[in-house]
């Protein structure tokens, strides 16, 4: 059983240390402070477990630690009997009562008025992906990566508290100076005295070395031992490798030794290295030059540790062995040095600070919340690679990010750490009042859905007057019965030729119901064309062409998202498309109105007055939208340079939008992906032709259809989900002879694309002539490219002129079959060496990647934001490996990224 709580006398200042005590530091620290300030109290607390247990106040064990009961007692007793609390290594004072480490407590302590102060050990705040870079002996490459990623998770969360509390924050070595900068090193204690020794050194013909490691994968216990070993064997020294010795018994050890060979991987020093300086002793180790300028900074004294590294280890100690005096007075530095710096009095006096300073942290402190921004897009986000890649960047940049969208039903995910949003819009605007009423008068149907579903009504009457006819000639069945009998006389007759007639008139009504929705069909069924863009430009000229009067499904959603986004209070929007532009707009504009700064940023994926497919008059509701709303936004980014000047040219912006391409993302190497020769069981020397995308008549694939013919042997395969247009395909292909060699592929998630179709032959984009194909750099080419695969295009400008400038494949006349044939015969006969070249040409790859893309994005988020989280800066910020993580999935660690990238065992 623990023994009672410690209750401090009755004096001004009541301080607790503790859990961690790491070498009895806490009550060191405690008995200095007390040295140093007379009207203060402290107290060390710690929990034990029978190892390596050092002295404290206040002991408990690790079992009444994580009693409930107990820690809801201890608490309310700091409460009511301590004014200030230290919190060491990030843990918490009272067990899991208010959190995994100390950052709980923290907020509760000063919620109640005390004043605290954090404490940096060592491993609580060395961040491992950090640690290896700065330091080329660092332990963790060679450690268990299950211990290591857990120590990134840890140590990363608790610098982040120490560098946001603006309270007092310590740190026990200089070296952890360099992950948080804003805390003051604080030497750690030891009591000379006890550690005092008059046997000299490096007088006896062997001198013993020994080495002491707590944890010897720390300090390099794997360097020292085969050194130490052979120096041994060689009757050089004699070698002591200490282990299972209590704390009481290290004093003996240091005495009897003549060196102390202490640590070869942090890069610093600590308690251990101080005990032997204390004893006289010759301590040799490796600290990095940054410790031992920050030491003599400090205190203007030069650190009396011999330097050594694992490579020069033995060279060193040949050398100390061989010149006694000049190491023997190098060792009587040590004391002098303990004495002046951790014999408690610099610490003590730095630490009274902490109790006898004024409070400097309100008391409703919180550690500052992620700054948010709000993703929106007119779908369901999860199918938008755009949007995610976006959401997925920016969380790993520890920003709160929230994306809404719009779907069927109301649903919300998250996604690794980016919550996807999509609550269900009632109809409160649209098809309401007299829209609602005038809705079921309309005399046309509005599309081909709706003629179909009307005339299978008109189907089922005609063959219910043909079933009539067929009765009569059969006749009854054999159960005579009466009731089915002849339908035979002169006005059953005369009734089913009136009945007859009124279908075939029913049928010419039908067919000029549809006469709008086909007219408007043929129109778009390409889209594109003079006739389309003559009707869009008069639309946008006419009242009929305003967003309100078109779209008042924009107003409802208005009315649902927008108190959403008042609700968040984000920081940022960035609307994807058009269709949310204005209500991001609005957002902006009551923020301003209560006082709050919402910056927006307006992503328009596609030239609005030259999409194709979609009706005329919607277009230019689309266009009048955008063209209302885009002055609300702070920057502009579009997917291709012409888009971007295009924008600036219409809407006369000052500054010419930004261009983030929508690459694909880089999948780690063991990633599962399917195969799309396996999906399609094709041997590898079949040529493949893949296009890989949405599918729509514009988009030009019936050109490649109609040119197989010509291609004996090539096969296409059509990435992309099942709809009308790609029946029509098979259908055309049926018809030439080619069924057997056109395949629809199943669809993949967008960031599998380019490991799908990596061993295809060649990508293809054969989009036809229209405003926004021309244009454009699709997604497709950039997944081609990190395929590997060379590129035919049509001749769209955009990609026409990168084909041609960078030697990527080849181009042709859009739409024109034979040159179509003969490009990919050109490309054919050259397809290794393109292959090879865009395989082997870095510049190529990283231009059209994601990691590329994402920096331009980070530039852009400062400037609006200014500003951005510290991860936004570190070395694979702009690197994402999934779009669609599993929820609460976390994207890999810097850890296991530097893992993977530096091939280290």
């Amino acid at each position: 059983m623990s023994k009672a709580m410690p209750v401090p006398p009755a004096v001004p200042n009541r301080l607790l240390i503790g859990p961690a005590n790491f070498a009895g530091q806490g009550d060191l620290w405690a008995r200095a402070i007390e040295a140093q300030a007379p009207d203060t109290s402290v107290t060390s607390y710690a929990w034990t477990n029978g190892v390596l247990d050092f002295p404290a106040d206040y002991q408990i064990p690790l079992a009444t630690y994580g009693d409930k009961q107990w820690q809801t007692e201890f608490y309310e007793h700091v409460l009511a009997n301590y004014t200030h609390a230290l919190i060491e290594a990030n843990r918490p004072l009272f067990g899991v009562l208010h959190a995994n480490d100390g950052s709980g407590d923290l907020l509760k302590l000063l919620a109640k008025g005390l004043r605290v102060g954090l404490m940096a050990h060592g491993s609580d705040v060395r961040i491992p992906s950090r640690h290896v870079v700065s330091e080329q002996w660092s332990p963790f490459p060679y450690m268990e990566d299950r211990t290591v990623e857990l120590l990134e998770a840890n140590t990363t969360r608790s610098v982040k508290l120490f560098n946001s509390y603006p309270g007092p924050t310590y740190a026990s070595t200089p070296d952890l100076l360099d992950f948080v900068p804003n805390a003051t090193w604080c030497p750690v204690v030891i009591e000379p005295e006890r550690w005092r020794s008059d046997t000299p050194v490096l007088e006896r013909k062997r001198p013993v070395v020994a080495h002491a490691p707590s944890k010897a994968a720390m300090k390099g216990s794997d360097l020292v031992d085969p050194i130490m070993a052979e120096l041994d064997r060689r009757g050089l020294i004699e070698y002591r490798r200490v282990e299972g010795v209590g704390p009481d018994q290290m004093p003996s050890v240091y005495r009897d030794a003549d060196i102390v060979v202490d640590q070869f991987r942090i890069g610093s020093y600590g308690v251990a290295a101080c005990e032997a300086m204390a004893a006289g002793r010759l301590v040799v180790s490796h600290v990095s030059q940054s410790v031992r300028d920050h030491v003599t900074a400090a205190t203007g004294l030069e650190l009396p540790i011999v330097q050594a590294t694992g490579d020069d280890l033995e060279a060193v100690l040949l050398d100390v062995i061989a010149n006694p005096e000049r190491s023997r007075e190098y060792a009587a530095r040590g004391p002098a040095f303990v004495a002046e710096v951790h014999d408690g009095r610099r610490s003590g006096r730095l630490l009274a600070g902490l109790v006898e300073g004024p409070p400097d942290v309100l008391a409703d402190w919180q550690p500052p919340p992620k700054r948010k921004i709000v993703m929106m897009a007119d779908n369901s986000i999860i199918g938008d690679s755009r949007v995610l890649k976006y959401a997925q960047t920016a969380a790993k940049w520890d920003l709160d990010v929230t994306c809404i969208g719009v779907s069927s039903s109301q649903f919300s995910r998250v996604y690794g750490s980016v919550h996807v949003f999509c609550p269900q819009v009632p109809s409160r605007a649209s098809l309401t009042g007299w829209r609602k009423r005038l809705d079921g008068l309309r005399p046309w149907f509005s599309d081909e859905d709706e003629y179909e579903v009307a005339k299978g009504r008109w189907q089922y009457a005609t063959r219910e007057l043909r079933g009539d006819r067929g009765r009569d000639v059969r006749g009854p069945g054999g159960s005579g019965s009466e009731s089915a009998g002849s339908s035979k006389s002169l006005g059953s007759r005369l009734q089913r030729a009136a009945r007859w007639r009124a279908l075939i008139l029913q049928r010419a009504v039908l067919e000029a119901r549809a006469f709008p929705a086909r007219r408007a069909d043929r129109a778009t069924d390409l889209g594109i064309g003079k006739r389309r863009e003559r009707m869009i430009a008069l639309h946008r000229s006419l009242p009929s062409g305003r967003w309100r009067r078109q779209m008042p499904e924009v107003i409802d959603h208005e009315l649902t998202l927008g108190p959403l986004l008042d609700q968040l209070e984000p920081e940022l929007i960035h609307v994807h498309d058009v269709f949310m532009l204005g209500i991001a707009a609005r957002a902006t504009h009551r923020a301003a109105l209560a006082g709050r700064k919402i910056k927006l940023i307006y992503d328009a994926h596609e030239y609005i007055p030259g999409t194709p497919v979609v009706p005329p008059l919607q277009v230019a509701a689309y266009s009048d939208l955008e063209r209302e709303f885009l002055p609300d936004a702070d920057r502009v980014i579009t997917i291709s340079e012409p888009l971007a000047h295009w924008l600036q040219r219409d809407h006369k912006l000052r500054v010419l939008p930004d261009v983030v391409l929508n690459a694909p993302i880089e999948r780690l190497p063991d990633a599962e992906a399917d195969d799309l020769r396996d999906v399609l069981s094709l041997a590898a020397d079949v040529p493949l032709l893949v296009y890989s995308g949405g599918v729509d008549r514009a988009r030009g694939i019936a050109t490649v259809v109609d040119s197989l013919p010509q291609l004996p042997g090539v096969h296409l395969a059509i990435v992309a989900n099942p709809n009308k247009v790609i029946a029509e395909l098979k259908a055309r292909a049926t018809e030439l002879g080619v069924a057997d060699r056109v395949h629809l592929a199943p669809f993949v998630r967008s960031d599998e694309v380019p490991r799908y179709i990596r061993r295809a032959t060649i990508g293809i984009s054969p989009m036809l002539h229209a405003p926004n194909h021309d244009i454009a750099v699709t997604n497709k080419f950039c997944e081609y490219l990190a395929a590997d695969l060379p590129i035919i295009t049509s001749d769209t400008p955009a990609q026409a002129e990168l084909v041609t400038s960078l030697d990527l494949g080849a181009v042709y006349p859009a739409g024109n079959v034979d040159a179509f044939v003969a490009a990919t015969r050109t490309v054919l006969a050259d397809r290794d060496r393109i292959s090879e070249r865009i395989a082997n040409d870095p510049k190529l790859k990283r231009r059209f990647s994601w990691s590329a893309q994402a920096e331009v994005i980070r530039s852009i988020y400062e400037d609006v934001l200014g500003n951005l989280p510290a991860d936004a800066w570190e070395s694979d910020a702009t690197t994402i490996h999934k779009i669609l993580p599993s929820k609460n999935e976390r994207p890999p660690s810097r850890w296991s990224t530097y893992r993977r990238l530096s091939h280290k065992p």
